[in-house]
């Protein structure tokens, strides 16, 4: 077991296989799985209920990130060329070492566009076998890899299940929700109370990411075509909104003991 950190990565992405639901999902929900088909302008992108995810670029995009030192070829790359420590615990430990990084807090790369599912269940049982297979990635390295759930907001009960589960099943310490409102509701919404005292009393720090999925409702997203622009766009903006409702809408002061990040919005 490490003895000290020194360097903690705070919102390290793995690369989730894509097959991992037919490994994890449970079995009633096999059939609703997320499906790799190839989109009507050629791009790689997933399928869940008739949707598709995977932004403009498709799947692709997010394997390029990372891949070859000093050129992204998002344009070019197939997924699975993607850099194999993302996909590999035991591949990410030497990268790690190359670049001084005593620990890493994980996040995903596929299902940070999920947000924009739409079914509660679906949602729920797609999070819950990303989590259990997040576990099984993290478990070699239980000093340096640290899972950091995922939590299906369209539906705040759920949330907490997974929430629990997470913890108590999985032994995670932490767990991210996306930033953009859920069914028009902003995060201190009276609603959201249980999900916020959940939260405290599990111990469970609670990470607020944005991802590039145009499925749900973004701010500002509208205005500029290009990947680019609205990555610079969405996430600082939902950022800052989710922020605000956290701090002055009074859910820190509600609870005293909630421990929450705000990440990747262009702040170093």
């Amino acid at each position: 077991m490490a003895t000290a950190y020194n360097v903690i990565d705070a919102d390290g992405h793995v690369l989730e296989p894509v097959n991992l639901w037919d490994h994890y999902i449970d079995p009633a929900f096999r059939d609703r799985r997320p499906q790799r088909f190839i989109d009507s302008d050629g791009k790689d992108r997933l399928k869940i209920d008739g949707m598709a995810f995977g932004g403009k670029k498709g799947i692709g995009a997010l394997g390029a990130v990372g891949a070859r030192d000093g050129v992204v070829c998002d344009d070019t790359l197939a997924y699975e060329e993607g850099r194999p420590g993302g996909f590999d615990p035991h591949k990410r430990i030497p990268d790690m070492d190359l670049d001084g990084i005593d620990a890493a807090f994980l996040y995903p790369s596929l299902c940070l566009g999920f947000g924009g599912i739409q079914d509660p269940q679906t949602a729920a049982a797609i999070y819950r076998a990303y989590n259990r297979w997040l576990a099984d990635y993290c478990k070699p390295y239980p000093d340096r890899l640290f899972g950091v759930a995922m939590l299906p907001l369209q539906s705040i009960d759920a949330a907490i299940a997974e929430m629990r589960f997470a913890k108590k099943e999985l032994g995670f310490r932490a767990a991210f929700i996306r930033p953009n409102p859920y069914n028009g509701k902003q995060l201190h919404h009276p609603d959201y109370e249980p999900f916020w005292a959940a939260a405290e009393d599990l111990d469970m720090a609670i990470g607020l990411h944005e991802g590039s999925s145009l499925n749900q409702p973004t701010v500002g997203v509208d205005r500029f075509d290009t990947r680019g622009a609205q990555h610079i766009i969405s996430h600082p903006m939902e950022m800052m909104l989710a922020c605000l409702s956290v701090i002055w809408g009074g859910v820190v002061e509600r609870h005293p003991k909630l421990r929450v990040g705000f990440l990747d919005s262009g702040g170093g």
